[in-house]
């Protein structure tokens, strides 16, 4: 008995030297390979209360005799939750092993509505790039545009509104906009390659052009990018899935250029059928917005909150053209966004493949609006909007 008493002593002994080494390395590296607390959260999520007092019912006989728990061995015991703390899978769950390789078995717990608009669903969560790299419309296959001409423009009698007088940002272009997945068409505009949606120039920079137009029509100074990310991919022969870090590049280029810029919008359009994506106000048709937030920036909270204002205040202006906003976890998809350049960095869907360009256009006003209501309540409330750069 004195032997065996020895010997549990020992190892009671290894193990405490253990954790008080462990506890000073990660003390002085700054906590940098601590197991974040989001991490322990998702696991300690599937862990009921039952398990909980049937773990404390190994310490405290009079809770096993009180309490019957019931459920699954496999998720509610130690090692199954220590399992999940390392892997991320749960035992017992197919989806959380095959999720993120397979589209449509993705787990929600990775994705959440922040702010969730009428009509908006998780069902609309989607990755950013398919399995195979995408290809450029044949352009064989491309639906015919009829361009208006200028003097039928001038006939509807709808002339382009004056710029705004006075600049609300004094002369200063605070606001880039671009697009990483830059060929993002429209199913009026193209017809689909395999699982692409895409055009060489009927695509969604053309609503970042507008957008860029209708701030600076309201007083607020922005510049838009030209570069075509996907052409650039090709030229370097790399996988679409380098998007990000492609245009990454071009906004710290931009930044280069002009100190001021502070809000950056790389504008994307959705995959979500039309009902979900489509909004009448007033009788005008609009492509609802989705703004994306990326959890893999360690500064998310702060884009999430610039986020969910302007969710707020559009929800003012324009009831339901927003979707929310929506969290991607750190271990979804790309994660980041190029969020982590400033706090005014978004990404921001607008409409899906089923709505049109006029629509598309339609929101880029309302956003435009937006946008600039915003700006002057921080500027009148005495908000900080920072010039600043953001660490880069």
């Amino acid at each position: 008995m004195a032997t065996l008493i020895q010997r549990q002593f020992v190892v009671l002994s290894f193990i405490t030297a253990f954790l008080f080494v462990m506890t000073g390395v990660l003390s002085l590296g700054g906590n940098r390979i601590a197991i974040s607390s989001s991490a322990i959260q998702q696991a300690a999520s599937h862990i009921s209360s039952l398990a909980i007092l049937g773990w404390m019912g190994q310490e405290i006989p009079v809770l096993s005799e009180t309490v019957q728990a019931q459920a699954d061995d496999r998720t509610n015991s130690v090692t199954g939750f220590l399992f999940r703390l390392a892997t991320n899978i749960q035992p017992g769950d197919l989806r959380s092993l095959l999720g993120r390789e397979l589209p449509g078995m993705v787990t929600t717990e990775d994705a959440r509505f922040v702010v969730q608009g009428k009509g908006a669903s998780l069902a609309d969560f989607y990755l950013e790039y398919p399995a195979h790299p995408r290809q450029v419309a044949d352009q064989s296959q491309v639906v015919p545009i009829v361009e208006p001409k200028p003097e039928d423009t001038k006939k509807s009698g709808e002339a382009k509104p004056a710029p705004v007088p006075n600049s609300i940002t004094d002369g200063k272009k605070i606001v880039y906009i671009y697009n990483s997945h830059n060929r993002e068409s429209w199913f009026s505009e193209t017809k689909p390659v395999g699982t692409s949606v895409d055009h060489p120039t009927r695509n969604i920079s053309l609503i970042s052009k507008h957008l860029s137009e209708a701030l600076n029509d309201r007083g607020i100074g922005s510049d838009v990018s030209t570069d075509d990310i996907y052409q650039q991919l090709l030229n370097k022969k790399m996988h679409y899935s380098f998007s990000y870090a492609e245009s990454l590049q071009v906004v710290k280029a931009a930044t280069e250029k002009n100190k001021e810029l502070y809000y950056f919008f790389d504008l994307h359009r959705d995959t979500a059928p039309r009902e979900r994506t489509t909004v009448t106000i007033k009788g005008k048709t609009y492509g609802r917005v989705l703004f994306v937030i990326g959890k893999r920036n360690k500064s998310y909270e702060k884009n999430e909150a610039f986020a969910t204002e302007l969710h707020e205040l559009m929800e003012k202006m324009y009831p339901e053209l927003s979707r929310g906003v929506m969290e991607k976890g750190a271990k979804t998809d790309h994660g980041e966004y190029n969020q982590s350049l400033s706090p005014g960095s978004l990404l921001i869907e607008i409409g899906g493949t089923e709505n049109s360009v006029q629509e598309s256009k339609n929101t880029a006003e309302a956003l435009a609006d937006v946008f600039a209501t915003y700006y002057q309540q921080a500027e009148k409330v005495g908000k900080t909007v920072s010039y600043e750069p953001a660490k880069r």
